[in-house]
């Protein structure tokens, strides 16, 4: 089995923004061909029960599981907590992905184990679960500069809290939606395998967008 869980907040209102990711990575793998029926998507149900969306599938004989918690981020750890002690899922099954503000747009980072780096969504889960060790995939949401080959950390100026939940800019939007393509072409091919996820950092080509 395998919980994979896509953080953001719940609404319109927070639609596109850098803090849901999580969701839309969520929303993209439940439509990759090697997972979905051909030619459709799978469908997120609302579960009052998990306080989530949920999907399911079997890949290759393994249950899998798509969630988006709908407790909003700061309370992710609830939703999952339901969900893995209603499936007596294992540590080792789950695997949440969310935004990361110090990591540059086009770069994403796969770890087994590790602090949450202060994103509150993963702390959440790490306190609810008291327990760190499960596979995290980090999508860097940092803005670029004024150079898009050049990605650098641009928050010096900026809340964090508005920056995470504000949009892409236009130039930003393709090279985001790139790393959440390439992540998913590197998660899936271990869907339904025995081989565990190895870690990884991933550093999209952006020179060509």
């Amino acid at each position: 089995m395998k919980l994979i869980v896509g953080l953001g907040n719940p609404g319109k209102k927070y639609e596109g923004t850098r803090h849901n990711a999580g969701f839309y990575f969520a929303d993209q793998i439940i439509c990759d061909k090697r997972i979905a029926p051909v030619g459709e998507c799978l469908n997120f149900q609302k579960s009052d029960k998990f306080e989530a969306l949920i999907a399911e599938t079997l890949h290759k004989g393994e249950k899998i599981i798509f969630v988006k918690p709908q407790t909003f981020m700061n309370l992710s750890g609830q939703a999952v907590q339901k969900i893995m002690s209603y499936y007596k899922a294992d540590i080792s099954d789950l695997i949440v992905i969310s935004d990361d503000k110090d990591l540059p747009l086009g770069t994403v980072r796969i770890r087994h184990d590790g602090s949450s780096g202060g994103q509150k969504g993963l702390q959440n889960i790490i306190d609810v679960m008291d327990d760190n060790s499960f596979l995290r995939i980090r999508i860097g949401i940092n803005a670029i500069g004024g150079n898009a080959d050049l990605p650098e950390p641009q928050m010096s100026n900026i809340n964090t809290a508005d920056f995470v939940l504000s949009k892409f800019n236009p130039r930003e939007l393709p090279i985001f939606k790139k790393s959440i393509n390439e992540t998913i072409d590197y998660v899936v091919p271990f869907l339904g395998s025995k081989t565990e996820i190895p870690a990884h950092t991933l550093n999209i080509q952006i020179d060509s967008l």
